[in-house]
C-alpha cells in the first residue's frame, strides 16, 4: 500500500435507468444488488487493500449527506474527505474539485476516480490491474477499457490501437479516440471491429497529468476549482462551474490517454436492467424468478419481487420488477429506455421517480402504508437513542400509536412518555417532537388527516441533524 495512492469515488448519479428499484432518494449506489452490502461500500472494500481509508474521497449530493455520513463512520473515512456538491454539475466538476483537495494533501499523488455504482466480480484482478495503473500513470491518463459483449448503446466507446504498447499480462494500448453512446448499427459495427472498448468510467493518472488535462480543456473550470484547499471551499465556485461530462470535456479532446484491457474482470455498471440480468443465474429455460412467483411457459424471464405474488404466462425475453408502488414491465433490448420513464414522471410531478413508500432518513424511516383523500397513514420508525426534529404542520394534524418501544413525545411545551398501545393526538400547528429514549427502535403508526398531507408541511424549528 502506498502513501501516494489515492481514490476518488463519485458517489451522486441518481440511477434513473435502474427505476423502480432506483429513486432519486435512494439511487443505485445505495441498494445491494448480487452482493452483501451497497455497491459504494463494496466500491471502498474494494480498494483499500491498495489505498488507505484517509486517502479516500468522496464526491456525492448534498441529497446524500446523511446516508455517506453513516457509511463513513463505520468505514472510517474522515469527514474532511468529501465533498457535498450543492447541485449537480456532471462529471468534470465532481472529478477536478476531488482532485483539487488530493492536490492539496499530497502533490505527487496517483489518483484512481471510481463509480460507486459498479459492480466487479474479480477483486484480486482489479487490483492488479489498478496497480499496473499506477505503475504508468505518471505522464498519461489511464482508462480501463472492457471488451464488449454486446452492441450497447448505453456505453461510451474508445477505439484503441491495433498494438499493445507492449505485451505482458496486462496489455496497455494508446487511445485512438472515444465515441458516446451511438446507435444500435454504430455499435454492431463496433463489436464486429474488435477494436472498441466500453469506457468503464474507472480513470487513473497523477494529480499533475488530472490538473493539466483540465487547464488544458476545461480552463474555465479549472479556473474556478483551482483555489479548493478543503471541502467547505466548494460553496464559493460552485455557482459558477460550467456542466460538462469528463467524456466530452476531457477525453474526446486530449491525445495524452491510455487504455488498460480489463478482460474477465466481472465488470458491469449495472446501467440497465439487461446489465443486471446478464449476471444472474438461469434455469433451463433461462428464466430467473424471485421470490413467489408462478411461471407457466415462460423463456427468458426474469422477475424481480418479492411484496406480492407475480404471476407470468407465456412471456419471452421480458424483464418484471415490482415494487410496493410501481410496477415495470420491459423488453431485455430495450430496457435502457427506462429513463424515458422517469423523465415522464419528473415532467408530470409524479412522486415515484423521487422516493420509495419507505423513506430513509438519518434518525430512521418512514413507510407509507396507505392513502387517500384528506388522509395518510405512515409507519415511523426511529433508530435508538435519536429524534425527529422540533416541529410543526399549518396543513394537517397527526394521531400516534405506539405500536414497539417507548416514546417520549413534546406537545408544545410538555413531554409524555407513551408505551406500545397508548396513543396521542397533534392538533394543527402545535409544536411537537418524537425522541426514542431507549436502546431499541420504536415504532409509531401516524394517521395523518388534513387539507394537504406533503412532506414540505413542515416546519422545523430545532434539528440534531442540521436540516432546516
Amino acid at each position: 500500500m502506498s502513501r501516494h495512492n489515492f481514490a476518488i469515488l463519485l458517489a451522486g448519479g441518481q440511477g434513473s435507468r435502474f427505476w423502480p428499484l432506483s429513486r432519486t432518494l435512494e439511487p443505485k449506489q445505495f441498494l445491494s444488488l448480487h452482493v452483501n452490502g451497497s455497491l459504494f461500500e463494496q466500491t471502498v472494500l474494494r480498494i483499500r487493500p491498495l489505498i488507505p481509508a484517509e486517502n479516500i474521497f468522496i464526491v456525492t449530493s448534498q441529497l446524500y449527506r446523511f446516508q455517506v455520513l453513516e457509511y463513513i463512520a463505520v468505514l472510517k473515512i474522515p469527514v474532511a474527505n468529501v465533498i457535498f456538491e450543492p447541485e449537480a454539475k456532471n462529471t468534470s466538476a465532481s472529478i477536478c474539485a476531488g482532485v483539487q483537495l488530493v492536490y492539496a494533501k499530497d502533490r505527487l499523488a496517483r489518483v484512481c476516480v471510481l463509480p460507486c455504482d459498479h459492480l466487479i466480480g474479480k477483486k484480486k484482478w482489479f487490483l492488479s490491474l489498478l496497480q499496473k495503473a499506477f505503475r504508468v500513470c505518471e505522464d498519461s491518463l489511464v482508462v480501463f477499457g472492457i471488451p464488449p459483449t454486446r452492441p450497447a448503446t448505453g456505453y461510451g466507446y474508445i477505439k484503441a490501437a491495433r498494438e499493445p504498447l507492449h505485451k505482458s499480462r496486462v496489455m496497455v494500448y494508446r487511445v485512438e479516440r472515444f465515441t458516446e453512446k451511438p446507435d444500435r448499427k454504430t455499435a454492431q459495427g463496433f463489436l464486429k471491429s474488435g477494436l472498441f472498448f466500453w469506457n468503464s468510467g474507472i480513470f487513473v493518472g497523477s494529480v499533475s497529468v488530472f490538473l493539466n488535462e483540465f487547464k488544458t480543456h476545461l480552463p474555465a473550470l479549472y479556473s474556478q476549482l483551482r483555489r479548493i484547499q478543503q471541502a467547505q471551499d466548494i460553496e464559493k465556485a460552485w455557482n459558477r462551474v460550467q456542466a460538462v461530462s469528463f467524456d466530452y470535456g476531457v477525453l474526446e479532446k486530449s491525445r495524452n490517454i491510455l487504455m488498460l484491457k480489463a478482460q474477465g474482470l466481472g465488470w458491469s455498471d449495472l446501467g440497465s436492467w439487461q446489465a443486471w440480468d446478464e449476471l444472474l443465474k438461469k434455469d433451463s429455460q433461462g428464466n430467473s424468478l424471485g421470490q413467489d412467483v408462478i411461471s407457466l411457459k415462460n423463456k427468458n424471464l426474469t422477475v424481480l419481487g418479492k411484496n406480492r405474488l407475480v404471476a407470468a404466462i407465456g412471456l419471452e425475453d421480458i424483464i418484471v420488477i415490482d415494487t410496493p408502488d410501481a410496477l415495470l414491465i420491459t423488453k431485455k433490448d430495450r430496457s435502457e429506455e427506462v429513463k424515458k420513464v422517469v423523465d415522464v414522471l419528473r415532467r408530470t410531478k409524479r412522486q415515484e421517480h423521487y422516493y420509495h413508500r419507505t423513506v430513509k432518513r438519518p434518525w430512521g424511516s418512514y413507510t407509507v402504508l396507505d392513502m387517500g383523500r384528506g388522509f395518510k397513514i405512515k409507519l415511523v420508525e426511529v433508530k435508538p437513542r435519536s429524534a425527529l426534529s422540533l416541529q410543526y404542520h399549518r396543513k394537517r394534524s397527526e394521531h400516534w400509536v405506539v405500536v414497539e418501544g417507548q416514546a417520549k413525545i413534546i406537545k408544545r411545551k410538555k413531554s409524555i412518555y407513551l408505551n406500545a398501545n397508548e396513543s396521542t393526538f397533534i392538533p394543527l400547528s402545535c409544536t411537537h417532537r418524537i425522541t426514542n429514549p431507549k436502546d431499541t427502535w420504536l415504532r409509531i403508526v401516524e394517521v395523518q388527516a388534513g387539507s394537504y398531507l406533503e412532506e414540505d408541511d413542515i416546519v422545523r424549528l430545532k434539528d440534531y441533524f442540521g436540516r432546516s
